[in-house]
Parts: structure tokens; sequence; C-alpha cells
């Protein structure tokens, strides 16, 4: 959790002004609050606050304070939804624990901790087992190989040398579709990465995606597609085709690539140079940014080591407010080789400080925000079909006291001074489900 949030609730009740302070920076809205975000829990559409929780502004000197009590009833709001979290005492790990998950699918996961929780909480890894899809399979968890594969995982995990840290490690929801990046899915690593934090084990800013073969897809499309959630995402034996997700989503998150040269199956050493190259000449143009690995392991085939990956991703921690902002509004598809009809899509409701839940499904779009100071520099074109409507900026880590100017394709489109709110924090919180991203104000862009 934001430790100055954290050090503002717990200052807060220090004093024993708990009550007080709740009246007094709420004016009875707390319950209302818990209220409207209990509503917008892992919901298709995101719903607003009412409206006169925009009209409660708040000074910018008590932002941290309001930011703490929103918190509060953000975790009101999930008490339920926690339960189904493992409360593990360290050095400890549960078994075959089930969710139940969107599109009534399940996933069955095992939970562990390795070392002492550390000042701020544990690194967490996100772990996605190999195997594949197996249509023929008589149930979703039938499959010996994706079953095998998910004990590999485990054992895998508990040796990797990243202690302290804590893993989740997930059995594929569907043996029959065999994908680590279908829409149950992704509601999944969200729901896993919002109770983690929640539970008030794990850091926000350390968390990781990586997996091995089918994992390593699973990990390479999560952690472009969920890049604003990771500190680091690290595939292995699993590189996808450079021309299936977008480098743009990686500026601000450390990515690993491990692959045998041998590994000649789907094209996967070529993916493995292909990303290379680009993350190489992205990392070049960009001096501080598009951190990144790629390791082809001489003599390897699909087999490698997979021991470098988990202590490569450590040293890394999560930007929740970068100068520099780039991604690409795309969907990730249900499909399993493409091709299929009536498939569910999935696009990002947000990402970063965008809020794009207002753009039309239509195709894809990129966009790049450069922040200096009270100032916003917003492009965005489109990359396929074309997208249109609404995208929320939202402003944070300025000062309030003078105008911002937001610039969108080189014309300024807002020159004002902005007043921090409570339906803004409300909403970015319903939004994330983060910390860290707890936003005061917000700019309105127009994409025609």
């Amino acid at each position: 959790m934001n430790q100055k949030i954290l050090a503002a609730l717990a200052l807060i009740c220090l004093f024993g002004a708990c009550k007080s302070v709740k009246k007094e920076t709420t004016s009875g809205y707390e319950n209302d609050l818990t209220k409207y975000l209990s509503s917008t829990i892992e919901k298709d559409s995101l719903i607003n606050p009412p409206s006169e929780y925009y009209k409660r502004t708040i000074p910018a000197n008590e932002i941290i304070k309001y930011q703490a009590l929103l918190w509060s009833s953000w975790k009101k709001a999930n008490a339920e939804r926690l339960k189904t979290w493992a409360n593990l005492s360290d050095n400890s790990t549960k078994d075959s624990l089930i969710w139940q998950l969107p599109d009534q699918k399940k996933m069955l996961f095992a939970m562990s901790k390795k070392g002492n929780k550390p000042n701020g909480g544990y690194p967490l890894y996100i772990n996605l087992h190999g195997g594949g899809c197996f249509p023929d399979e008589s149930g979703p968890w039938t499959s010996p190989s994706n079953d095998s594969e998910w004990k590999a995982a485990k054992s895998l995990g508990a040796k990797y040398q990243d202690s302290p840290s804590m893993y989740f490690i997930p059995r594929m929801p569907d043996d029959r579709r065999g994908r680590w990046y279908h829409s149950a899915a992704i509601a999944a690593w969200i729901r896993t990465w919002q109770l983690a934090v929640l539970s008030g084990d794990v850091n926000a800013n350390k968390t990781y995606i990586m997996g091995i073969s089918e994992g390593g897809y699973g990990s390479f499309r999560m952690g472009i597609f969920l890049a604003d959630y990771f500190a680091g995402a690290g595939p292995m034996a699993g590189p996808v085709w450079a021309d299936q997700e977008p480098i743009e989503n990686l500026r601000n998150t450390a990515f690993h690539i491990e692959v045998g040269e041998k590994d000649y199956a789907y094209g996967r050493v070529q993916n493995g140079r292909d990303w290379k190259k680009l993350l190489d000449s992205a990392a070049a143009k960009n001096p501080g940014q598009f951190k990144h690995e790629v390791e082809i392991q001489i003599g390897r085939g699909h087999g490698i080591d997979y021991f470098r990956t988990a202590p490569w991703l450590k040293q890394f921690s999560r930007k929740p407010y970068p100068d520099t902002l780039s991604m690409v509004y795309y969907a990730q598809v249900d499909s399993i080789y493409g091709g299929e009809p009536n498939v569910p899509i999935t696009y990002r409701k947000g990402f970063g400080y965008l809020r794009l839940d207002g753009l039309s499904k239509t195709g894809e779009r990129k966009f790049y925000v450069e922040k200096k100071g009270n100032t916003y520099q917003v492009s965005s074109s489109n990359v396929k079909g074309r997208v249109k409507g609404n995208v929320k900026l939202y402003i944070d880590r300025v000062n309030f006291a003078e105008p911002v100017l937001v610039y969108y394709n080189d014309k300024l489109i807002s020159n004002k001074k902005l007043k921090p709110n409570v339906g803004t924090m409300a909403e970015s919180l319903a939004l994330f489900g983060d910390p860290e991203r707890l936003f005061p104000a917000a700019i309105n862009i127009l994409i025609e």
C-alpha cells in the first residue's frame, strides 16, 4: 500500500480523530462511498459515483488524508472478496484453492510465501505454468499434461532465488481452451493484484508476472496488456510474434525474455530475436525507459534454465505515475488459433493514468503523454480502424495552486486551475483498485 496513505491513516487514528475526521472530510459520504465502490467490483462497465461527489472539493494539502479514507472505504467494500484470499503465515503454502471467475469459469490456484515479510510487503510473482489447449478433454481440469505442468510451476517457484517473496500459482481455467489471456483469466490477474495489495501482504510496486512455454505466452501478453499494474514481466520459452502485442506498453515496465537458440517451434527463437531488436532500439531512443533483457540461451531447445528470471525481475519497482506514458488501446480476444466467430474481446477500461472506457471498441489507437510540472502534452492516433470517443486524463503530482495546461495533438485544450475532489478519487479507485492511483483531478479529451 502507498506508504504516505498508510501513514496518513495511522496518524489520523493515532490522535483518536478517526470519527471527527471522517465526519469532517466525507460529510456523511463514507457509507455511501463504500456502497458505491462495492457496486463497481469486477463489473464489465465502470459506474461513475454520484455527481455530488465531484462537487466535494478537497484542499490540496489534504489529498493524502482523503486518499487514506477512500482506501479504507475500498477495503470495507472488498470485505467479502478478501475472504477468498489465503491468509498465509510467513514461509507457508496453501494449495488447491478455488475461485469462481466470469464466464462460468473456475480457477484452481496455490499460494506460498518465502522468507519473512519485508517492510512495505512481499514482492508478488504470478507464475503461469506451461501446457496448452486440449479441446477433447472431458472437463476443465482433466489434462494430465497441464496438471503435470502446474506441479512443475509450484516446484520451480519454491526454488527460485528471490526470497523474500510471495507466489500466486494458478491452474489453467479450462484445459479445453488452454490460454492465459482470455477474458476470465484477465479478470483473475486483476483480482489477484487487488486482493494481494488489499491484504497488506504485498508491495503494490513490486509485483511481477512470469511463466514457461504456454505460461511464457501468457505472461508475455499479460505483461504487456496489464503493464501498468506490474513492475516487470518474465516470459520464458514463449515469445509471441513481434506484431502480436504493442511494445509501447512496456515503456515503464521491465521485460525479461528467455528462449533457447534451438527452440524453432512456432518461430520461438526468431520471435525472441525480433523482440530483442525492438526493445534494444526503443531503449536506445528513450534512455532510462524500456528496461529489458533478452537472452537466447546457447545450445538450449524448448527446455531452458528457468532460474534467471525471478531474481532479475525483483530489482525493479513500478512507476505508478511516470512523467512519460505510452500505450496502445487494443483488444485481447478469447481465440485459440484465430478465426473463431463470436468470441469475447477485452479492452482495458484504463491504463496508467488514462481512463479509456469512453472509447469505441472499433480498432486500435495509440497514446503518448509527456508531463513536465503542470504541463501535459498528449498525442494520439489510430493504429487500426477508427477509434473515437472520450479519454479522461487523470491529474496528479502537480501544483494545484497554478493552472494545469493540457495539449492534445499540439493544440491547447485546457488551461485552468483544477480542484481536487472526492468524485475523481472514488472513480479512479473503482477503475484501478490501486492505492497508488487515487487521482484527485482529471481533464476530458475528445477523440474524433
